[in-house]
């Protein structure tokens, strides 16, 4: 049974036995003893006006409290004083600190506690706990690493970017008229100041800002381009139903070559569209960026939306080993990141009488051999970020089969010695991503962090390197 499962059955139970003890003190003697409870000389409710919830014992409250969210543990505190003091424990509302973020905190830092740390960026900690967001940039794309920096109290996203550093020529014995430069890609997070900044304007202060005035359409970021008159914002967003038959895929975000459950649409008109008319439409998933300026300035306003991704897209398994984010060498458009997906191969029937083949199919499966696991099925390649030929979401190269139906053989020479070469197709177009095709290439597999890709017609090789996420997470 899940949490919201149990906590939904838990609550039930609680308000039917609720009303059945009310019922029942209605029909004793109405006047019971008031008792001084507070420091203050408060009267506390009448005995009989205690809810069913306040006389548990306060171990099974906290138990209670503790799968609440935090939109509902301060509904319980707004029941009665004594579930007010069980719902104002922080050590409740560091629980549910934690667990949006990546690595925990034990201390709630600049701030007073942790329920005033949760308060000030509610609602956004969805921001954080996703770390990696992609976004709809016209042609190029973006991709940032979001983080909460607990030593300064702010949630912060920064771009990450790749030098491709000084290559070094290579000689491919079998195919010597094959250009090859060597690819030692620095990826970092960008220097240049973050692309997403939320920070509480008084950590000290006892009351957070949205205790005071929230609105569900757009929160002010306060960036060092705020002194040249240049403005940021960030909005959340509501999921679009896919149901709708008319919607042009292009419109929505993320593309439909990047799996998701979730998607919006893309905010091409400003003002963005406003479909997020109650907060429990909000997707958290999904968020845009607002850049504008004064009119004196004569700069257009740019509204971008971002995207995650879902973790299971991007880690490798036994089965999956070349599944994650790449970056790719692109010759003169630079440096590209890359989602690598690695499909399940699926084997169908219909009807009984195919049932023994599956079966069949399901023994050879079994007595593959274990280091050649994760050597079949399907593999794409999805930009992330791209460029004006071939932009972001697209794919850029798709091998059919990396298994026995695919492969080619085995490199024999330098310096592709051991590598498994499969058969492939790199996708190409003109400026503007004109009259694009795929082309007949191959896709040589080094290791699962390092691939190379020979673009046959144009006589040149693109290395791929692995993107070290973790590294990138906890980098200064």
């Amino acid at each position: 049974m899940s949490f919201s499962t149990r906590r939904g059955s838990t609550l039930s139970l609680i308000s039917y036995n609720s009303r059945r003890i009310e019922r029942k003190m209605a029909t004793t003697d109405s006047t019971r003893e008031q008792t001084n409870d507070g420091p203050n000389d408060q009267l506390s409710p009448l005995a009989n006006q205690l809810s069913f919830p306040g006389k548990l014992p306060a171990e099974i409250i906290q138990h209670i409290a503790s799968y609440l969210s935090a939109t509902d543990l301060v509904c319980l505190g707004a029941t009665c004083r004594t579930l007010a003091d069980h719902a104002s424990d922080d050590l409740l509302w560091a629980n549910l600190v934690n667990k949006r973020l990546p690595t925990p905190i034990r201390t709630p830092g600049a701030f007073g506690s942790f329920r005033r740390l949760y308060l000030a960026y509610h609602p956004y900690w969805f921001i954080p706990q996703h770390k990696i967001w992609f976004a709809d940039n016209e042609n190029t794309g973006m991709l940032i690493i979001a983080r909460y920096d607990d030593r300064r109290g702010v949630i912060e996203g920064h771009t990450v970017v790749a030098e491709r550093g000084t290559p070094q020529f290579q000689m491919w014995t079998s195919h010597p008229e094959v250009i090859i430069q060597s690819f030692e890609p620095n990826v970092h997070l960008s220097l240049g100041g973050p692309i997403l900044s939320l920070r509480d304007p008084d950590p000290s202060s006892r009351t957070a800002p949205i205790q005071i005035y929230y609105s569900t359409e757009e929160r002010h970021m306060s960036m060092a381009s705020d002194a040249q008159n240049i403005y940021n914002s960030l909005s959340v967003c509501a999921e679009f139903s896919l149901r709708v038959p008319w919607v042009d895929p292009s419109l929505l975000w993320p593309p439909p070559t990047i799996p998701a459950n979730a998607h919006t649409v893309r905010a091409l008109r400003i003002p963005p569209p406003a479909i997020l008319n109650h907060m429990s439409e909000l997707s958290e998933t999904l968020f845009r960026l607002r850049r504008w300026a004064t009119p004196e300035l004569m700069l257009p306003q740019v509204c971008v939306t971002f995207s995650t991704l879902d973790p299971v897209l991007y880690t490798p398994t036994t089965e999956k080993p070349y599944q994650g984010i790449w970056v790719g060498d692109y010759s003169t458009h630079g440096c590209e990141f890359l989602l690598v997906l690695q499909k399940e191969t699926t084997v169908t029937a219909h009807g009984d009488e195919n049932e023994s083949q599956v079966t069949d199919a399901q023994d050879e499966v079994e007595q593959d051999n274990q280091e050649d696991i994760g050597q079949r099925g399907p593999l794409q390649a999805v930009k992330l970020t791209g460029d004006h030929n071939v932009p972001r979401g697209q794919l850029s190269f798709v091998a059919e089969d990396i298994g026995p139906r695919g492969l080619i053989g085995v490199g024999m020479e330098e310096p592709f010695v051991g590598a498994r070469i499969v058969r492939c197709r790199g996708h190409v177009a003109g400026l503007g991503f004109r009259d694009d095709t795929y082309i007949d290439s191959q896709l040589i597999l080094i290791s699962p962090d390092h691939m190379a890709h020979y673009w046959k017609e144009m006589g040149h090789v693109s290395y791929y390197r692995r993107v070290d996420i973790d590294a990138l997470l906890h980098s200064s």
